[in-house]
């Protein structure tokens, strides 16, 4: 009777411990998350500048009398820095997309299995 105790005890304690682990683990990463969406609104507000300056360079080039702005040096610096810009919220929202997914991997509960295999409980037509 007491080892059964102290074993219920020590289960429970382990439940217990490994649930708090894993609240603060996923806790930490919230966080992390948020501060993500902080990098995000910055690099949006870089996008934003970046396609500012990209027509104002376009205008410039047609204004000079450029057939194609395109062709115009600064206006293809300025195109490289909007994709890179965007290149890199893009992979701000990659990362946080994989800490949403270890999250959600922390998250699973188990669920017990079914008495039996699939052999012993055929499908119902």
């Amino acid at each position: 009777m007491s080892a059964d105790i102290k074993e219920k005890a020590a289960s429970g304690a382990k439940k217990t411990w490994c649930t708090l682990w894993n609240f603060t683990i996923n806790t930490v990463r919230r966080l992390h998350i948020l501060g993500r969406y902080g990098v995000a609104c910055w690099q949006q507000q870089k996008i934003r500048k970046a396609e500012r300056l990209l027509g104002k360079a376009s205008f410039q080039a047609l204004e000079r009398g450029e057939a194609n702005p395109l062709t115009a040096p600064e206006v293809n610096e300025a195109v490289q820095r909007v994709k890179e810009a965007k290149e890199k919220k893009d992979k701000t929202y990659q990362a946080i997309a994989a800490l949403r997914e270890k999250i959600c991997a922390s998250c699973v509960i188990p669920t017990p299995e079914e008495p039996g295999g699939v052999e012993e409980n055929p499908p119902v037509p």
